[in-house]
């Protein structure tokens, strides 16, 4: 009786492994969390050190929803030039652009992803809202591209 039992496990344990999707299961985790990586929030103030420094989070975070909201569709193509300056706002700025004036490069997901795939020391297209509040203008970013040109 009991190697009858057995054998009818034996027999029918493979088909389970098919019923429970498989590699199709392991696919589409794999694509969920490349999805995850790539979806970023532009309202979300970056997360990296280097790029907020000692400026706050939270003001970062409302003045990119701010800029989102309120902010005219802008875009940018060149580079990221670095900037140490410490905004009254306490926005976190790590970068300006522009060839005039100085655009305050708000630090967000968008930019932080830019720098972790090191694109910020290259010729970029930027694109995303500009904003000026009390003599200060701010750019956040809501897409990049590599540029070659």
């Amino acid at each position: 009786m009991y190697r009858t039992m057995l054998l009818g496990i034996a027999l029918t344990a493979p088909s389970l492994a098919f019923a429970c999707g498989g590699n199709k299961t392991a696919a589409a985790a794999d694509t969920e969390a490349v999805q995850a990586k790539v979806n970023v929030d532009a309202s979300h103030c970056a997360k990296k050190t280097e790029l907020v420094g000692a400026n706050c989070s939270y003001t970062t975070g409302m003045m990119a929803q701010r800029v989102l909201e309120e902010g005219e569709n802008w875009s940018y193509t060149g580079t990221l030039a670095k900037s140490d300056n410490k905004l009254d706002s306490r926005v976190a700025a790590p970068y300006t652009v522009g060839p005039k004036e100085a655009i305050n490069v708000v630090a967000n997901e968008v930019v932080e992803g830019l720098v972790t795939a090191g694109a910020d020391a290259g010729r970029l297209a930027l694109s995303g809202k500009l904003l000026e509040v009390d003599g200060i203008r701010y750019f956040v970013a809501t897409a990049f591209k590599v540029s070659n040109s």
